[in-house]
Order: C-alpha cells, then structure tokens, then sequence
C-alpha cells in the first residue's frame, strides 16, 4: 500500500507531504482545488508519461515521492529481482521532473527507466479516472480485461503466443506479396544477370591473373636490358677470377685450418654457407636468362588478355576478386528464381503453415477466454445487483472473423473473435452492445463492478477511483460506496468524490483545499476529524449555505 507521498511544485501544489491509511480514503473539495493532481502525481510514480506544463510556473524542478509497504508483494519483490533492485518492506519511488528536460526516477536509490516504473506500477497501484469508463467502449480493452481476469498469467501468454504466429504468417504474407508485386522487375532482373553472369563466365577470371600477366609484360618490354644486366651478374659471379671462384679458395682454405683448429669451425662452416648461397644464387639468374626467351606472338596475347581484362573491369567498375564475388552472388540469386513457379510454391507453402498455426493458436486462446467469460459474467451479474441493477443480464459475445483465404485473409492483433460486451439493464428488454443502452451512472457501477472481481487475488494493494460516482446519486451512490468500502476490506481504497453517500463511507477523510499565498495559489490538504466530517459532508448535502437539517442528515450518514 502507498503509506506517505511527497509532492513538490506540481501544478498548484507548491508542497505537500502526508500519510496515507490501509482501507477506504476519500478525498473531498472544490472543484479545482487540487484533488485530481494528487492522483496525477501518484499516477507519475506509476510511469505516466510527463510534461514540463505540470511544473509549478516559474519553477524549475518538481519532485514527487511515494513510499510503499510491499512485505507481503512476493511478485513484485521477485520481479525486482530482475532488475538487481532490493526490497525488504518498503519501496521508494522518486520522480524528479525538471523543466529543461532530463527528469530521472529512482526505486530504492536505483535509477530507473519509465518503461521499467510502468512494469513495477503494475504491480502497485490501479487507477481508475474519469475517462477510464468510456474504455468499456474500445473493444480492444474487453480484449485485456478478459485475458487479466486469468491470474494465472496463463491466457496472456497464449495471447502473446499468438501475437508471435500472428507476425510469422504477415511476415510470410508479405514475402509472398512482394514476390507477386515485383514479377516484372525480377524478369527483367533475371534477364540482366542471366548475361552478366554468361559474360563473366567467357572472361574466365583467376585470381592473380592480372597481376602476373602484367609482370610478364614488363619483363619482354624491357628483355634487352635484361638481358645484359644478368649476363653481367653472372659473368661477376661466375668469371675467371670471379666471386665464386674466388670464395672457393676461401673455402677450401677455411676448411684445411679447422681440420687443424677447432676454433675455427664456425668460421669454415660461414664461408662454405656463403659459397653455397652464391652457387644458389647463379642457378637462379642462369634460369632467369633462360627466361627471356620469348616471341613476339606471347607479347601480342599478354596485350590482348590484358585489354581484355581491363574492359571488363572497367565495365563493371570492380577488381577481378570483386567480379568474382558478384559472380558468386549473382549465381546464387539466378538459382532461387530461376524456377518461379517452384519459388512461388514454396512460398504459398510457408504462408499455408504460418496461417494454420496461427488458427491452431488463435482457437486455444478463444478456448481460454471463453471459460473466463463464463466465469465473469456470473460474478459481474451479482456485483451489480450489490449496485443496484438487480435486472441486469451480461453476456460476453465472440463472433468468429469470417476466414476463407490463407492468402489474403485479415486478421486482428487480439485474436480470432471479436468480442462485443452486452447489456440489458431492464427486464424484459433484449441484449444490446454495451455503448448503445448504457448511461453514465450504468458504466460508472459497471467499471467498478469490473474492477472489484478483476482485483480479487492480484498483487496489487492500491486502488484508486478518481470520481467513478459520477452521473449518480442517492441509493445508487449508496451502493458505489458499499462496493468501493468492501474492496477496501482487502485493499487499500482511495477515492474522490463529490457525493455524501460515498465519503460518509470512508474510514478516512482527507479535505483538500485552495488558497492564496504571497499572490499565487497553493493546495493544502488535512485529515478530518469527526466534527470536521460532519461539516463537510453537510457543505457537501446543502452547499456553503449549511443547515442544521444538512448536518443532522450528515450525522446519520456517518453512523
């Protein structure tokens, strides 16, 4: 339960700090006074996205803190878990907003993202406001009411389970459909890369190809020079009284004196390496003049080879490895289409899986809602009557989406049905879908209804009505405080309201006040003694004009 809350520059609300109880709390006052913003701030530390307009004019900054009994919240403490945030029996959210952006939020200390308070409020507080009863309208939301209904967790994860299939099979579907759309382009593509790929084969490209013929060009172009300058090496080499000839004196020389000193050795073993290494040497540039030999006809196909591997490169703007790999791509691209009709038949295949999976789940998922429909008509159809709409017939309907064609087929995030809530309110009268026959003050007990079966059993320890009473009055408001008191037995309750009936009920009284200070206007707020209640809910019977006949009805309503 929310057992203190902190509120700092929001709105018209320069400061508030208080305590709040276990069981009903009712918040009275004038209008404007203050009252719905306090239900803005907690609604803030739940994760509703915020506006700098809510800071306080000419402020800066607002702060809003609550503080939550969660000792007996093990699924919220489990799932704090997750996000390395720990509680022991109480935990702390403050909200900072701050008018040139950049607000943060801490639990416990920790920062915090929005998307993971939304998680964390989920498990903390519900929060009805006004317009949360025309929901009732938007048949996404049965959708959501029904599937919440199973505490279980189970039939939101078939729910999700189908949203996974439901993406498959679009996902096929528009493969195929993009498929379809695009034959022309892929004929007139395959037709393009049918010769690029032909053109390429003909050039018979090798790696290094180019590089080497190349170098064998400019080897002939320059063959006489050459020529000459490895006649020269070799004849340095390999001459009378050349190098080697020499260095084979050394050799034998540097041998005979390490037979005779061992010291030597090494010294030996180095001259004979550098012979030998010169003998090397000479086989190679011999081979090299060996070489040089060539015709004129060789030059002339280098050339030619050259030229022709210039063009191709030149036409494609690649290097050959480059034209390789487009020729490698645009194989593999011709052997998945170049049969259409076998790739349009896999296609269908995959679509024709996708969507009878998606049947398959879709049927389980309505199978589910169906039992939980049973379950929350019965239980609604006797909350209300506690409302005093003891004729009252509900009925959750399901209409199956008409399905013919895998192929183009339209189906809906939520499932395979539609469902339409329908009420009758007077006897006798026949079923209706529910925004056509239902007033205000029938869709205000209706939510509440709603809420009181769907709370049973959730974590959730805060709930919070902001005017549900609205459009009513008399023994009908009675009935909405009677309900909203009964909750309270098991949850904490708080609520604003207008009507007598339902803050006599209350078993604690918070009156909310404006007023001015230092020419601006400021919210105040103060728990209200029995006396004080007694007033109130006179001023609340009579208006400002309060009688003595207003506070006797408001002593009785409070007995």
């Amino acid at each position: 339960m929310l057992s203190h809350l902190s509120i700092k520059n929001l709105a018209i609300i320069e400061s508030l700090e208080f305590d709040l109880n276990e069981n009903m709390t009712v918040l009275t006052g004038e209008t404007g006074a203050g009252k719905s913003i306090i239900i803005d701030a907690i609604s803030l530390l739940m994760g509703d996205r915020a506006s700098s307009e809510m800071i306080r004019h000419d402020e800066e900054v607002a702060i809003i803190e609550g503080v939550f009994e969660v000792t007996h919240n093990t699924a919220l403490k489990s799932m704090l878990k997750h996000l390395d945030i720990e509680a022991e029996d109480q935990l702390i959210i403050k909200r900072t907003l701050k008018r040139a952006g950049g607000g943060q939020v801490r639990v416990n200390g920790e920062l915090v993202s929005i998307n993971q308070l939304k998680v964390i409020g989920n498990y903390l507080v519900d929060i009805h406001v006004q317009h949360d009863t025309h929901r009732l309208f938007q048949t996404e939301h049965n959708y959501e009411l029904i599937d919440n209904f199973d505490l279980s967790g189970h039939t939101n994860m078939m729910s999700q389970e189908y949203l996974q299939q439901l993406g498959n099979y679009q996902s096929t579907r528009q493969k195929y459909n993009d498929f379809k759309k695009n034959a022309d382009e892929i004929s007139k593509r395959i037709d393009l890369i049918l010769f690029q790929r032909e053109e390429i084969e003909k050039a018979h490209l090798k790696i290094g190809e180019y590089e080497q013929l190349e170098e064998r060009r400019q080897i002939i172009l320059n063959s006489d020079k050459l020529h000459k300058t490895y006649t020269q090496v070799i004849h340095a080499l390999n001459g009378d009284g050349g190098v080697i000839e020499t260095l084979y004196e050394a050799m034998t020389g540097t041998q005979y004196i390490a037979t005779l000193d061992d010291t030597m050795n090494v010294t030996s073993t180095q001259v004979s390496d550098y012979y030998y290494g010169l003998e090397e040497v000479l086989s190679n540039m011999n081979a090299k003049l060996d070489e040089l030999n060539y015709s004129p006809e060789e030059l002339e196909e280098i050339e030619m080879r050259l030229n022709e591997l210039q063009a191709i490169k030149r036409k494609y703007r690649m290097e050959i490895d480059e034209l390789l790999d487009y020729y490698a791509k645009i194989s593999e691209e011709l052997t998945s289409v170049e049969d259409s009709e076998q790739y349009e038949q896999g296609l269908i295949n995959d679509i024709l899986a996708a969507y009878n999976e998606l049947i398959t789940s879709g049927e389980a998922l309505n199978e589910s809602r169906l039992k939980l429909a049973k379950q929350i008509e019965n239980e609604l159809v006797s909350e209300l009557k506690d409302l005093q709409l003891n004729n009252t017939q509900f009925e959750i309907e399901f209409n199956k989406m008409e399905l013919s064609d895998p192929l183009k087929d339209t189906f809906i995030s939520h499932g395979l049905y539609d469902i339409q809530f329908m009420l009758s309110t007077n006897k006798g009268e026949p079923m209706k879908p529910l925004h056509k026959i239902a007033s205000g003050g029938e869709l205000s007990r209706l939510m509440l209804a709603l809420k009181t079966i769907l709370n049973r059993g959730q974590s959730i320890s805060t709930i919070i009505f902001d005017e549900i009473d609205t459009g009513v009055s008399g023994q009908v408001a009675s009935s909405i405080g009677s309900k909203m008191k009964e909750i309270a037995r098991h949850k904490q309750v708080l609520c604003i309201t207008h009507l007598p009936q339902v803050a006599s009920l209350a078993n604690h009284h918070i009156h909310v006040t404006k007023n001015e200070k230092n020419n601006r206007t400021v919210t105040s707020l103060s728990y209200l003694t029995i006396e004080e209640r007694t007033t109130e809910i006179a001023r609340m019977l009579s208006g400002d004009n309060i009688t003595l006949q207003a506070l006797e009805n408001a002593r009785q309503l409070l007995q």
